[in-house]
């Protein structure tokens, strides 16, 4: 079926297109991490130790994202866009008839291959749609529409549980589809100029900080979205009912703070706004380790999300030191990899030290690194203060 690239006589514009992707992957992936860990505990049966083990081994593509990024480089983004999409939908469609570990792995490690090349590609497009001035708002702008998209795919969840009680798996299947119809619109794209580059890996001296941030980012983030909710529903019993709630309000609170602060970048800057950030979210884990009362917790989890919406700081300062335009993409990469140095370690790690110390170990262990992102924070250079010094040669590249 051929998509058409007008409306109403006017031709649709790429970001439009991006857009569109963009939404349809926040809504399959809502519906999909909105059910999920209660389909883990409550159809599963997965222990803490399973949980971290399963984490690991979904977040195995992210570590190797740099040397998949690397093989693609010659394909145009919105095409690989696409094929990242086409994975999600199947890896979540297939989640609907998971019995077993060994069959959750499968399709764990399939949607997550999808996942992980998408993140990186839909920052590229958007980069490249946007001016230095205004990249931190269209990426506030990208992040407010996965918020809202979000707040969509909690709706359809609590409309299909309280409601029509269609049970959790059938929505797999639902997510599954959407994602589909995502790789439709970002196909639309695949003849936006020449974006197609050798296959090469970029790893800049100058990119160091960009490289620590995201790997003590990658880290805290997967502390906290495996064991945060984690915790609710295994040891406080919360239902899938209040866990969509709960991440309904935290929707209605992203799409303004992800608007926000891509807005508060550009006129303020990285470095302020990260701090603030990195300092917010080390207090929220050490409440997730000492608090026992479930609506701080609440909060906190709303507050983590909030502060999430931050991180774009960490991609616009790249952006900003880029020696040339061609190292955007494959620094994303590698970026992306850097991130899940520590995701793949930590969840089985901090599962395995739950069962034998408690919840509060994994918590205090992400605030560790939420405080050392805070410190190195402090080291991002202004607007305007960037060396201009030629950086060392490339690791590996051409």
């Amino acid at each position: 079926m051929r998509v058409p690239k007008t409306l109403g006589g006017r031709e649709i514009p790429p970001f439009a297109w991006l857009a569109a992707a963009a939404f349809g992957f926040g809504l399959a992936f809502s519906i999909f991490i909105t059910v999920s860990t209660n389909f883990l505990v409550e159809e599963i049966g997965i222990r803490p130790s399973e949980l971290g083990l399963l984490e690991t081994i979904r977040e195995v593509p992210g570590l190797l994202t740099i040397v998949m990024g690397a093989a693609l480089m010659t394909i145009a983004e919105p095409v690989v866009g696409a094929v990242a999409l086409l994975l999600l939908c199947i890896g979540y469609v297939n989640y609907f008839h998971v019995e077993s570990m060994e069959v959750l792995i499968i399709f764990s490690l399939t949607q997550s291959i999808g996942f992980h090349l998408w993140w990186p590609v839909a920052n590229t497009i958007a980069l490249r749609l946007s001016s230095i001035e205004t990249q931190g708002r269209r990426l506030g702008q990208l992040r407010s529409l996965m918020a809202g998209a979000n707040l969509v795919g909690i709706l359809v969840v609590l409309l299909a549980v309280t409601v029509l009680a269609t049970g959790i798996r059938p929505l797999f299947l639902l997510a599954g589809g959407v994602a589909a119809l995502a790789a439709v619109a970002v196909w639309q794209l695949r003849s936006m100029g020449k974006i197609g580059q050798p296959p090469r890996v970029v790893l800049r001296r100058r990119y160091w900080l960009y490289y620590a941030l995201t790997f003590l980012d990658g880290g805290r983030r997967h502390i906290f979205m495996t064991f945060a909710i984690f915790l609710l529903v295994d040891s406080y019993g919360v239902p899938v009912r209040t866990i969509t709630i709960l991440a309904l309000i935290n929707s209605m609170v992203s799409i303004g703070g992800a608007y926000f602060f891509g807005r508060l970048i550009d006129r303020i800057g990285e470095r302020p706004v990260l701090v603030v950030a990195f300092g917010a979210l080390a207090a929220i884990f050490v409440g997730y380790a000492v608090v026992p009362w479930l609506g701080v917790l609440f909060v906190l989890y709303i507050l983590d999300h909030l502060f999430f919406s931050a991180e774009v700081g960490i991609t616009t300062y790249l952006r900003r030191i880029l020696v040339t335009p061609d190292d955007l993409r494959p620094s994303l990469v590698a970026g992306q990899t850097m991130n899940h140095v520590a995701a793949v370690a930590l969840p089985v790690t901090g599962g395995i030290l739950w069962e034998a110390f408690g919840h509060q170990v994994p918590f205090i262990g992400g605030a560790g690194l939420a405080v050392m992102a805070l410190m190195l924070s402090m080291l991002v250079r202004r607007k305007g203060d960037v060396p201009v010094e030629a950086p060392a040669a490339a690791a590996a590249g051409s």
